[in-house]
């Protein structure tokens, strides 16, 4: 692809050679024609000359034939430039054209006093002598285009320089420190490129920062669960016993379990906020999602005495990623799970409100108080008080999902005030 510079060199100088061209033949057509008029006026005048007064001559201007004949027919008299071929007579009384061994002739003929007088000059003669006096005439002009085009070339490099301070303005950025490029600097055409280069810088930074986050805090929670491993770790190595070995290896693999879930679900934290998993939009039937999902925790749930089933009438069908929406309701199941009490109740459900389909998990356990509701989208958040060990990841994982399906997440408190019930309204 060409570049702008390119592009305006050849447009201009393109249009700057195409009105030369244009201006050379509309200047040679009105000289042509010019000349052919003054032609005709030479060849009426050289009939009327008397016989030994003309000369011809190689110059387009006397390119001619002159020739009388007598009363009887008889040729009296012929001047003839060089190298033009005899001509038989015509008797033509004033203008006709007439073709002599393939060329074009301009004839004039005229009778006076028993004697007939005819001159012919080519065509071709009266062509040469417009070219000529096109190109002395147009000469100026040719001057005027070679000026114009170094004008035109001197012009667009001045013009494209603000783009050149732009692009090192932009070259001299660190990505470590954006730096807003000042627009009044700039060109008003260029403001617009230049504001929206900062707004892409901003959004770059904001996501160069919470990477930074999202690094130091996955350190910091990372390293609580490694220094907890390699003290358990201790433990069983110092461990007296059968029973007391065996208990400090059943810590040990708990300890383990929550490193590996944290990792799972820092991963997976990582993998949604980045847009880069391996979105598979189609039609899902919620219905049959929410069976599979309850079916993929039925053990840890039957294992606890908790009630885990799917609460839904009407056939729900949503065009979305299949495997973001699985992820999404794996959070949401795996915390009610979690923090619920042994024996209590956990419902799937899908339906529609006010025509937006949405899906819905609810629980009657403990509940999160209203304060700390809006917290738990946050990374690692835990409200005090849970026994239960978690990674604090879960709703921002299912909030990150619910972004790209451009969904809303709500979050509430279930019947007679307990409970928790979490809403994804699509």
């Amino acid at each position: 692809m060409r570049t702008i510079r390119q592009q305006l060199m050849i447009g201009l100088l393109g249009a700057t050679l195409a009105c030369v061209v244009g201006a050379g033949a509309m200047l040679y057509r009105s000289l042509l024609t010019e000349t052919k008029e003054l032609a005709d006026l030479q060849l009426r005048q050289l009939a009327g000359a008397q016989p030994g007064e003309v000369k011809g001559s190689h110059d387009p201007e006397e390119a001619f034939v002159l020739q009388t004949w007598d009363a009887s027919g008889e040729r009296r008299y012929e001047a003839a430039a060089p190298d033009l071929p005899h001509l038989p007579r015509y008797d033509a009384q004033g203008y006709r054209d007439a073709q002599v061994n393939g060329a074009v002739w301009r004839i004039y003929g005229t009778s006076a006093a028993g004697r007939y007088t005819q001159v012919s000059q080519p065509h071709d003669a009266r062509h040469v002598l417009a070219a000529h006096m096109a190109l002395r005439a147009g000469a100026p002009l040719l001057l005027i285009a070679v000026l114009f085009s170094g004008l035109v070339m001197l012009i667009v490099r001045r013009a494209l320089r603000p783009l050149l301070r732009l692009e090192q303005a932009v070259a001299g950025q660190s990505p470590t420190a954006l730096r807003p490029l000042d627009p009044e600097a700039t060109a008003p055409d260029l403001r617009p490129v230049v504001e929206a280069l900062n707004g892409l810088m901003d959004k770059f930074e904001e996501a160069m920062a919470a990477q930074r986050t999202f690094i130091a805090d996955a350190a910091h929670e990372l390293r609580s669960p490694l220094t907890a491993l390699k003290l358990q770790l201790q433990l069983v190595e110092r461990a007296d016993g059968a029973e007391a070995r065996a208990l400090a290896l059943a810590r040990l693999h708990e300890r383990l379990d929550r490193g590996s879930h944290l990792v799972h679900q820092l991963l997976s934290l990582a993998r949604q906020e980045s847009g880069t998993g391996p979105a598979q939009w189609k039609p899902i039937d919620l219905n049959e999602l929410l069976g599979s999902v309850v079916a993929d925790h039925s053990a840890l749930a039957d294992s606890r005495g908790i009630d885990l089933g799917v609460e839904s009438a009407q056939a729900i069908v949503l065009h979305a990623d299949g495997d973001g929406m699985r992820v999404m309701l794996n959070n949401l199941v795996d915390n009610a799970l979690r923090y619920i009490q042994a024996g209590g109740r956990v419902d799937l459900l899908a339906g529609r409100e006010d025509g937006r389909i949405y899906v819905q998990v609810r629980d009657n356990g403990p509940g999160v108080a209203p304060e700390h509701r809006e917290r738990l989208f946050d990374r690692f958040f835990r409200p005090d008080g849970n026994e239960a060990w978690g990674s604090g990841l879960g709703l921002s994982i299912v909030r990150s999902i619910a972004d790209r399906h451009h969904a809303v997440v709500r979050l509430g408190e279930g019947e007679q005030g307990r409970g928790f019930i979490v809403t994804v309204l699509f």
